[in-house]
């Protein structure tokens, strides 16, 4: 983790901007978390740790942290973005019930060939992806 956080302080410093202890709070904390996450969310477990973080830090803090490559957006749901840490992760698609909500993950290594066999043909290199299926999950299906 270490690493992460040294070429996250290079980052916000080649940006000229300041590297916070705030920002190095808010990213531990990111990346110590295994599943998706909406600023609400990080905001109750950094409270939780009686941090004193802002959720207006949290919000100036995870464009940064999209743009360094460390989480990527998944979904929008109820109105607000939901994250995921990218780091180390295969391409998955994101089931989402249009219903009640929930979200599963699928992985199949195929996602990573098909997107690796896309960008050859046509000349882009990837930096994200964000593939989402809306439909509704077997519980909702079952209580129409």
């Amino acid at each position: 983790m270490e690493h992460l956080i040294e070429s996250f302080r290079q980052f916000i410093k080649q940006k000229g901007l300041k590297y916070t202890p705030e920002r190095e709070e808010i990213l531990r904390e990111i990346l110590a978390i295994e599943d998706h996450f909406d600023v609400e969310t990080l905001y109750l477990l950094l409270k939780g740790k009686n941090s004193k973080i802002s959720k207006a830090s949290i919000y100036r803090t995870i464009p940064l942290l999209i743009e360094v490559g460390y989480i990527q957006e998944v979904y929008k749901q109820g109105g607000h973005s939901h994250y995921e840490v990218t780091l180390y992760k295969q391409p998955h698609l994101h089931f989402i019930c249009m219903k009640c909500g929930q979200v599963r993950e699928a992985l199949d290594h195929r996602l990573n060939d098909l997107i690796k066999e896309f960008e050859a043909k046509s000349g882009y290199k990837f930096l994200t992806y964000h593939l989402e299926i809306f439909g509704l999950c077997p519980y909702c299906r079952e209580v129409k």
